[in-house]
């Protein structure tokens, strides 16, 4: 039979934790809390944004002013903006082809297809006052051509 003492027993239990391990899981949680602040920051943002986008929207349809346009296509433009740089990724990759020659691709890769789900309904919801604004801006462009 095993003869312990009570000393080594409590000797065991109060062995060193592993510096190493308890740094690495404080970064993985600073990781996520960053992230989950991040992503939370965003969502915020772009509701606002889109409240903002809807009530302007409201505002061109009750009445067809030019600074209440111009307003607007800025609203969508700065939202469309924001999704496109948060939903997408863009990589540079070098390959050799088959004859040795260098190759350079850029690679845009998907990284939140939420975002993009988000923006579409936005362009949906909104194309009445898109299509006015693409009339607006073309009506624009003929004018400068007879003034020019």
């Amino acid at each position: 039979m095993d003869n312990f003492k009570i000393n080594d027993i409590q000797a065991a239990l109060t062995s060193p934790i592993d510096n190493k391990q308890q740094i690495q899981q404080s970064e993985n949680f600073k990781f996520t809390l960053i992230s989950r602040i991040a992503e939370s920051e965003l969502q915020e943002k772009l509701s606002a944004m889109m409240g903002q986008i809807v009530e302007q929207g409201n505002s061109i349809k009750k009445r067809r002013n030019i600074s209440d346009m111009r307003r607007y296509r800025e609203l969508i433009k700065s939202f469309l903006n924001e999704v496109v740089n948060r939903s997408h990724e863009f990589t540079r990759e070098n390959f050799l082809d088959r004859r040795g020659r260098h190759r350079v691709y850029g690679i845009i890769r998907l990284v939140d297809e939420t975002m993009d789900k988000l923006a579409a309904e936005l362009i949906a919801d909104e194309q009445d006052g898109i299509e006015i604004l693409r009339l607006v801006d073309e009506i624009q462009g003929l004018l400068l051509d007879i003034f020019i």
